[in-house]
């Protein structure tokens, strides 16, 4: 694997995408994206961070978080999160021998202007679009598009 030098920046807004080994859809069953949520609550109270935009697709996510002043370093969430998710995946599946479930690493870009804000955050929204699993963000249930359209925060038609 090629050695990502990852920036750390306080304050910043930070896109991830994270994708499962051989790109398997663990995440088309409900429980399993259940699990997600459990697994994320679970890493927050250790290693705060807000999720600001996302979308679960089959066998991929996307996150925009943000994180603490004086702990920029979102390596340890999705490091905690993928631990805590395997886990947790397989306590639910009762796997017992070894198993992988993510790739390993993760990609990530840290936010550099506002018009990069907006490239992101469409993307995330539109990605089930793309993938032609909806015609429409609105229609993809696990995502933030919805909640973002109700604040007022998506802009209106097909991003660019």
């Amino acid at each position: 694997m090629p050695n990502y030098r990852r920036y750390y920046i306080e304050n910043s807004l930070i896109f991830i995408t994270n994708v499962t080994l051989h790109r398997k859809p663990i995440l088309l069953e409900e429980d399993n994206v259940n699990l997600f949520w459990h697994s994320l609550e679970m890493v927050k109270d250790h290693h705060p961070f807000n999720l600001l935009a996302y979308v679960i697709l089959p066998d991929h996510f996307h996150w925009l978080i943000s994180m603490p002043q004086n702990d920029p370093n979102f390596s340890r969430v999705l490091l905690s999160f993928k631990w805590n998710y395997t886990l947790n995946y397989k306590k639910l599946h009762e796997i017992h021998a070894p198993f992988h479930i993510w790739q390993r690493g993760f990609l990530d870009h840290v936010i550099r202007n506002e018009k990069d804000l907006e490239a992101h955050v469409d993307y995330i929204h539109y990605n089930p679009v793309k993938h032609k699993l909806v015609d429409s963000p609105e229609k993809w249930q696990f995502s933030s598009y919805r909640d973002w359209e109700e604040n007022g925060l998506c802009r209106s038609g097909t991003p660019v």
